[in-house]
């Protein structure tokens, strides 16, 4: 399984991009990606400086599918917060966390038309295993 920090661009910032530079080909978004196989388990940190992962969830599914080589019709997209890794310390939150299978309509070899379903950690663990 792969674990690691994902750099992305987004609608707001692709624009820099267009300067060439090594730094904005990075992406100026973040957020920490788990791949086993076809499924993909995003999950927005606090540090991240650009558009969430829910904001540009179609973006960003497609750059780490054509990244980590997985076609669009077998991808498998969980989004990820958690109270931890996902937002500021608030000594009035206790530990959560969510997830959320994510479907796309697929047009013309792009993804658009996020929907969004809550599953339990157990079952976001579960699809990440098995495929």
């Amino acid at each position: 399984m792969i674990d690691e920090i994902f750099h992305y661009h987004t609608r707001h910032n692709l624009i820099s991009a267009l300067d060439l530079s090594t730094e904005a080909f990075q992406g100026e978004a973040k957020c920490r990606v788990k791949v086993s196989g076809n499924a993909v388990i995003g999950t927005e940190l606090k540090d991240n400086p650009g558009q969430s992962i829910t904001n540009a969830a179609s973006e960003l599914a497609m750059q780490v599918a054509a990244f980590y080589e997985i076609p669009l019709d077998k991808l498998i997209w969980i989004e990820h917060y958690s109270s931890s890794e996902s937002y500021e310390d608030d000594p009035r939150e206790k530990d959560w966390e969510t997830f959320d299978q994510v479907s796309f309509t697929r047009n013309n070899g792009r993804l658009s038309v996020p929907r969004w379903r809550r599953i339990t950690k157990e079952e976001a663990l579960s699809l990440l295993s098995d495929h």
